[in-house]
């Protein structure tokens, strides 16, 4: 009994961390979408595919990046407006 309880742990921790093994059928798969806004920000878009937007960023910079509490910030940006 005290073998089972000290191996158990180590056998259970195994097969979570093996991708192989899949109870329901299914892997994970990992989100690669970079969503993240061109320039020295922590800005996203909402969705990844940005093809259909009206509006095209080329970058954002924020200064302090990133923003902090009470403090004055300026912010410099060039887009594009498509039609």
């Amino acid at each position: 009994m005290k073998l089972i309880t000290i191996f158990l742990p180590f056998v259970l921790s195994s097969l979570a961390a093996s991708k192989s093994s899949s109870f329901f059928g299914r892997d994970q798969r990992v989100l690669d979408d970079d969503r993240s806004v061109p320039g020295d920000n922590p800005l996203e878009y909402c969705q990844a595919d940005t093809t259909k937007d009206i509006l095209t960023i080329d970058y954002v910079n924020l200064k302090p990046n990133p923003p902090a509490k009470s403090v004055d910030y300026a912010y410099k940006r060039r887009a594009l407006q498509l039609t």
